[in-house]
């Protein structure tokens, strides 16, 4: 199977010339980690831009100062596996597919490509799935789960209860709907919409993270048990990966923890995680 068989074909972009503060509006507002830079007027890529590197360099403006000039690239005829390779050995989300002339035609994602994945491949979480990661106790104050957020650049944290055992998930989001930012928000013109817009405090959290990490935004002292989710979908070490990738795809998350029968949190599967699966052996 081709690239262009499974990329997204909706281009989310940045141009340089350009200023930092229009691709933050653009990654908030699509509510994505990353995008290709290309220079206006073409449709070459020249750079990509992360909200990591927005947020490492707070006091920039120049969108050309900050994105990566090297990018990962690949081409929208090569293999489907040669894809998953280059996202699982970079750790990234998303690559650039270009055609011939090097021109951008597509983006290439771990959703994209879970998608492709064969309903009847049988392998399990335990071959994949990772026992690195930073759980938080229930009563962990906010303020200092955003702190390990930052820390760690982690966008969802795993909450333990009072037995240990897995009572909920927090995510960047979830903190953002409770932070004090529409002031700030407000005063920087990126106008991201009235109160009831869908999208707003779910694309808001790239803005919020980067107002947080220059002290602009207050988060009140509450516990992680009140505000974490706790409808999660989990899975255990042997949970065949057809059905946690077709978990990830069709409820459009990345993290899935992974327990086991005491409900024990023993690690997390990522959608990255999966794509040594797709690479190593149930693609070739």
């Amino acid at each position: 199977m081709k690239v262009e068989d499974t990329m997204s074909k909706e281009l989310i972009v940045a141009y340089v010339p350009g200023t930092i503060r229009d691709a933050l509006k653009t990654l908030a507002k699509h509510n994505v980690s990353g995008m290709p830079v290309l220079k206006r007027e073409t449709k070459t890529v020249v750079g990509v831009v992360t909200r990591n590197d927005i947020f490492k360099n707070p006091d920039e403006e120049q969108l050309a100062l900050i994105m990566s000039t090297d990018p990962i690239v690949i081409n929208k005829d090569q293999e489907l596996v040669d894809a998953a390779k280059l996202l699982y050995e970079h750790r990234i989300h998303g690559i650039p597919v270009v055609d011939k002339r090097k021109n951008l035609v597509g983006i290439i994602s771990p959703a994209d490509i879970l998608k492709a994945l064969p309903k009847e491949y049988d392998d399990v979480v335990e071959h994949y799935f990772t026992p690195n990661l930073v759980p938080i106790y229930q009563e962990t104050p906010i303020t200092i789960i955003m702190e390990i957020i930052n820390i760690t650049s982690e966008t969802a944290l795993p909450i333990l209860n009072d037995d240990r055992k897995l009572a909920g998930i927090v995510s960047e989001g979830d903190l953002f709907k409770l932070s004090h930012i529409k002031e700030s928000v407000s005063q920087t013109n990126i106008g991201m919409g009235g109160d009831e817009d869908e999208w707003t405090w779910e694309g808001i959290r790239d803005t919020v993270r980067l107002y947080y990490s220059t002290t602009q935004v207050n988060l009140p002292p509450v516990p992680a048990k009140e505000v974490m989710v706790t409808k999660i979908i989990t899975a255990s070490k042997n949970t065949p990966i057809s059905e946690v990738a077709r978990k990830m795809y069709k409820n459009n998350i990345s993290h899935i923890p992974v327990v086991n029968s005491d409900n024990r949190l023993i690690g997390m599967v990522t959608d990255i995680d999966l794509m040594k699966c797709m690479w190593q052996s149930c693609m070739k």
